[in-house]
């Protein structure tokens, strides 16, 4: 893959700057982070880790806790500087958050922190992270735009794309942040002079076309583990289905990807999930399961690392015919006799469903996977399934609503699917769940579809 060799951050400078799991802070990892990449890059650091955990911040917020820990950093790292200064710097830093008047993010919650002391305080805080809906793609700027912008202040250029990129790929590791920010305003130093042509943009947009398409698909895979409830249940399925596998091979691939999403995506060490991916092309590609698959498997598992993973998840799923799923659901699923009952029992759901998208497919299972557990912690088991039976057919009518919803918004065009969808929902209340259904097909059917958002659509759904 072109273009994605990335920035490389100190991991010492992160665990201290975000408490990370509950350690101390300390100013010798700190400090060996600032000397090793320098002031600006330790800013512009600080300012993607911060604007991934405060998106609801202004930029003059982010801005304003990036200067303190940046300064803070800079007093406490001169030889003659007490021990403690850098702890007694972020208490006051912590103290600060919880002011009337704070300059810092409006956090939801972090009221509560602030009902905390000392060191439980600072982790308390450092743990906040903000849980709201994805914010929109950061629209593509003209050329003009570009240059209108960097040529009104060069310097606040760079740290104000950090800010919008960062916030709107809060779930990815900060070092593809900030190379993202380093090859835009590599174009637009190149672009933005009087005698380069258009063609100067054109040149670097297509060297980084690549590079943009994996931060795409990165970010959906960090969004849909970190906001997805039972993701890996929903990848399980999904590879039985794009690969034709039984329950305990999808099983096993399905959790080496999602061990390696959960150890790295929030990681801000970019080389943390690269080599998970690499690792997982690997694992995806080995010759048990190039044996059986098609061409275009083939083609895909010949590209580097990377593009494999980018190529196969655009590859077709096909409808597979799977054992009928038991209705009812019989007790069975409960006893520990039966290995892996239910998650055997969402996959045999899932795997049937080709055109419905991760996110809607993994909310749906979910949905069924706590009634049925609920049941299996129950005293009479039996007649709890019993009295839950209604609830999970509608659940599963539900799952073949959707998928038959997707796969003809995927076959017309948005008119015809429009008329179609009109002609179906009728009765009283029709025109709103029409609309229901049109808003999750238009937002949630592509694979790559933002979860929170999915989540949120199929909730408002009732089968008909």
């Amino acid at each position: 893959m072109r273009n994605t060799a990335v920035i490389l951050i100190p991991a010492l400078i992160i665990t201290t700057l975000l408490a990370d799991k509950g350690k101390n802070y300390a100013k010798e990892n700190v400090c060996q982070g600032l000397k090793d990449i320098g002031i600006e890059k330790f800013k512009e650091m600080v300012t993607v880790l911060y604007s991934q955990k405060f998106p609801n911040g202004t930029f003059q917020e982010v801005s304003c806790v990036a200067d303190e820990m940046t300064k803070l950093a800079e007093k406490c790292c001169k030889d003659d500087a007490s021990p403690d200064c850098y702890d007694k710097g972020a208490t006051e830093i912590s103290e600060k958050s919880c002011g009337k008047d704070s300059p810092f993010p409006k956090h939801p919650g972090i009221e509560q922190c602030c009902t905390l002391q000392g060191q439980e305080r600072k982790l308390c805080l450092a743990s906040l992270r903000y849980t709201a809906d994805e914010l929109p793609s950061l629209t593509e700027p003209t050329n003009e735009e570009i240059c209108t912008e960097y040529t009104k202040d060069e310097k606040d250029y760079s740290v104000r794309y950090v800010y919008e990129f960062a916030r709107r790929h809060r779930n990815i590791p900060a070092g593809f942040v900030l190379n993202a920010t380093q090859n835009h305003v590599r174009m637009a130093e190149r672009c933005c002079r009087p005698d380069i042509k258009n063609s100067c943009f054109l040149q670097e947009r297509l060297q980084m076309r690549s590079s943009n398409i994996f931060l795409k698909f990165l970010s959906n895979v960090c969004n849909n583990q970190v906001n997805l409830k039972s993701f890996k249940f929903g990848l399980s399925a999904y590879y039985g289905n794009l690969l034709g596998l039984s329950f305990e091979e999808a099983s096993a691939m399905s959790g080496h990807f999602h061990s390696g999403l959960e150890k790295c995506c929030l990681k801000p060490q970019p080389e943390c999930i690269i080599e998970e991916l690499t690792s997982f092309q690997k694992v995806i590609c080995g010759e048990s399961n190039l044996n059986a698959m098609s061409e275009d498997f083939h083609k895909c598992c010949k590209k580097p690392a990377l593009d494999t993973l980018l190529c196969l998840d655009d590859l077709k799923r096909q409808p597979r015919q799977s054992p009928d799923v038991a209705n009812p659901v019989s007790s069975k699923l409960c006893e520990e006799a039966q290995p892996h009952g239910i998650d055997r029992y969402l996959f045999l759901t899932g795997v049937n469903h080709a055109s419905i998208s991760l996110p809607v497919l993994t909310t749906v299972l979910d949905r069924i996977k706590n009634t049925v557990t609920a049941c299996c912690s129950s005293a009479d088991i039996t007649t709890c399934l019993t009295e839950k039976e209604s609830k999970l057919k509608m659940t599963q009518a539900l799952l073949s609503k959707l998928d038959d919803t997707c796969s003809r918004y995927f076959r017309l065009d948005l008119p015809a699917f429009k008329t179609r969808m009109q002609k179906e929902v009728q009765g009283e209340g029709g025109e709103k769940r029409t609309q229901a259904w049109l808003d999750l097909a238009i937002s949630c059917c592509s694979q790559r579809s933002p979860a929170q958002l999915c989540q949120k659509l199929v909730s408002t759904l009732t089968y008909h």
